[in-house]
């Protein structure tokens, strides 16, 4: 087939799935153009890293809180329209220009896809990965509530809808319209890039952990991401255990001071804390082959809707993983096979899981080796593409 993929998400993690999504189509035999119309560029696009900001710890355990004026919201609302209606005459132009058998959205806060490919009767479907309400949340406010009527109406009334977990299936089938119709299609590797046989030397020499046991953690600050746990367990970790090392991936943080809600005595420690900012995502595998104990300190979440592609690469070179028991993470890992699961946000039972594997290298490469074979036949792009061809060919027929 000739899929057009149009991505309106600009991050560099949602650009990995879309170009990894693509990969994964093109490895079934169909062929795809990716065109990310909101910013003119092709599938070949490259986003400029930036280095991030230092993160100062007293600001690590404040709630964000933004306010937006009934004037910035009006303006805001301006300026998407008028995009939407840009968007909507690019789309009517790709679509006549490429003749697509099967149109393949990442609408964002887009609505115009719905309409152009109404327009010209293109089969669709809808690849999203969290919802209007999260985004509110992650924003800070400041978009309308009737986006939320809005994201219902269309997913309800979308023939064809792709998701990343089991909880977002839940969520849009609770909308409306046949729950059968939606695909999870989880996140997942490329097994030529994340696999067991990396060589982390030259990471390990860069930042001094050639002898160390390291804790590994990929993120940010958001407060779903659980770093506090982390870095609270962490100097009594580091204290009875002189050869372990903490390597933080994604963030740079300035010890300006130790807020209320981290551990005050981490500061002791912070010279056996690294941290290596961004870095690009073809650096990834070999930061992450480094770590020897990686860890996803997820807190307890009403709606953990997620699939962590940090999950998936951290198995998928070998890494040994203790993870929060939510969401798709507890899904993916088998307890004592290929990881160790804790209750989410008992971070006591996580700090205890590290030390298992500090106290016991075996256990690591044997949970190591399972998870990247695991990962690497189960959670690949060409299996989640794979996937998103049987949503298409559930609402649209075979061959069709």
């Amino acid at each position: 087939m000739k899929i057009l993929y149009l991505n309106y998400s600009p991050s560099i993690v949602q650009q990995t799935r879309t170009n990894g999504i693509a990969e994964g189509l093109r490895k079934n035999g169909h062929d795809i153009t990716v065109l990310n119309p909101h910013r003119n560029y092709s599938s070949g696009y490259n986003p400029k890293l930036v280095d991030a900001p230092k993160t100062k710890l007293s600001g690590l355990m404040k709630k964000r809180e933004t306010y937006h004026s009934a004037w910035t919201i009006i303006i805001g609302e301006v300026r998407r329209f008028l995009a939407n209606l840009r968007y909507l005459v690019l789309e009517l132009f790709y679509i006549i220009k490429y003749k697509p058998d099967w149109i393949i959205a990442r609408p964002g806060f887009t609505w115009s896809v719905f309409l152009s490919s109404k327009i010209l009767l293109q089969k669709t479907t809808i690849d999203t990965d969290g919802p209007v309400m999260e985004i509110f949340e992650y924003m800070g406010g400041g978009i309308p509530e009737f986006y939320l009527d809005l994201e219902r109406l269309l997913i309800s009334q979308s023939p064809s809808v792709a998701v990343i977990s089991t909880e977002m299936k839940r969520l849009y089938s609770s909308y409306g319209g046949d729950p059968d119709r939606i695909a999870v299609c989880p996140n997942a590797i490329d097994p030529t890039l994340f696999h067991h046989d990396i060589d982390s030397a030259p990471v390990k020499n860069k930042h001094g952990l050639t002898d160390k046991t390291t804790i590994g953690f990929m993120g940010n600050i958001q407060p779903w991401h659980g770093l506090p746990g982390l870095l609270n367990i962490f100097p009594e970790i580091a204290e009875s255990y002189s050869h372990v090392h903490l390597l933080l991936i994604g963030l740079d943080i300035d010890w300006d001071e130790i807020p209320d809600g981290i551990n005050p005595r981490l500061i002791d420690f912070k010279d056996r804390i690294t941290c290596a900012g961004r870095i690009p995502h073809t650096a990834m595998p070999e930061y992450l082959k480094a770590i020897d104990v990686f860890v996803l300190p997820y807190p307890e979440t009403d709606f953990f809707y997620f699939s962590p592609i940090k999950l998936f690469e951290a198995m998928g070179v070998g890494c040994a993983v203790v993870g929060a028991d939510i969401g798709q993470t507890g899904e993916v890992i088998e307890d004592e096979k290929d990881g160790l699961l804790f209750p989410a946000g008992d971070y006591s039972a996580m700090k205890n899981r590290i030390i298992e594997l500090i106290e016991n290298p075996n256990l690591r490469n044997i949970l190591g080796e399972n998870a990247s074979e695991k990962i690497r036949g189960e959670f690949t792009w060409e299996k989640s593409a794979g996937k998103m061809i049987s949503a298409y060919e559930y609402s649209y027929g075979r061959g069709s």
